[in-house]
């Protein structure tokens, strides 16, 4: 919260505000409302396949 502008994105990873580049996944509290995955998994050899599509939406 920037007192002003109110709330602001920012992407610690590559140290840069979060812009129109960006694409949102999940919006929550803080990380355990958004994580994507729980848990550990451990076993045999697996193979994981994952295929994205991304489409423009407006701002909600």
């Amino acid at each position: 919260m920037i007192p002003g502008i109110g709330w602001i994105g920012l992407d610690p990873t590559n140290n840069v505000e979060v812009l129109e580049n960006h694409i949102i996944l999940c919006i929550g509290r803080d990380y355990s409302d958004i994580s994507p995955v729980e848990g550990v998994y451990t076993g045999g050899k697996h193979d994981l396949t994952v295929k994205v599509n991304v489409k423009a939406l407006n701002h909600l």
